[in-house]
């Protein structure tokens, strides 16, 4: 009996492809364009169906990993808008405290020269848009891809007098619902992943000798 594994040709089966199986896959906003079909092909020749029954199992494998990965990757942009927020507040609140310092100042060289409250005029405002831009910056670069640029933003922070583990900190204690239902769904995938992962395996254990890899 042979052991050959070469592709065979899924027209015996009245099928272009084996990936007709299954619905096509339509692209979500969000991920990487692209990105799916390399994922897919490498985990398909991972998984080597040499069934069409295994061809469907395999996919449905692959959707629930690929919809994994979606979930960790929603719930990290989760924590970095909530570690930019945190960030911004910070920046926000030193920036208010600065012009407070300034204020104070003004009033003294006010107060020196003879003035009082009755002609004292706040001789500028805080500008909380300003201050809002300047921790958006921040924020940009303390999440960025780029390791200099981070670890720049990271030595600004410190050098305002606050710590990044404590913005992290902050960051994780806030974590809102949504960050919490990625949780819950990921935990969701993962029983599923070893529920199916198990079905594939019995199948595969099932195998005749004779076989030829799908190509998906």
């Amino acid at each position: 009996m042979s052991n050959d594994l070469s592709p065979p040709c899924p027209d015996r089966f009245g099928l272009v492809s084996f990936s007709e199986l299954l619905p096509p896959r339509d692209p979500i906003i969000g991920e990487d364009p692209g990105s799916f079909d390399g994922f897919h092909e490498g985990m398909m020749a991972s998984l080597t169906p040499i069934t069409p029954y295994e061809a469907v199992i395999a996919e449905n494998l692959v959707a629930i990993e690929w919809e994994l990965l979606q979930h960790r990757r929603m719930r990290q942009a989760c924590l970095r808008r909530d570690i930019h927020k945190a960030i911004v507040r910070a920046v926000v609140a030193r920036e208010r405290e600065k012009y407070e310092d300034a204020l104070d100042e003004a009033w003294e060289e006010h107060a020196a020269k003879g003035g009082g409250e009755h002609n004292w005029v706040d001789p500028f405002e805080f500008d909380e848009d300003a201050a809002e831009k300047i921790g958006d910056e921040l924020a940009a670069r303390a999440t960025s891809t780029d390791p200099k640029k981070q670890a720049g933003a990271q030595a600004e922070i410190v050098d305002m007098g606050m710590s990044p583990i404590d913005l992290m900190s902050e960051a994780y204690t806030g974590f809102n619902r949504a960050s919490e239902q990625h949780d819950d769904k990921a935990q969701e995938l993962e029983r599923r992943r070893r529920d199916v992962k198990r079905d594939y395996d019995g199948l595969q254990r099932a195998r005749p000798i004779e076989g030829e890899v799908i190509d998906g």
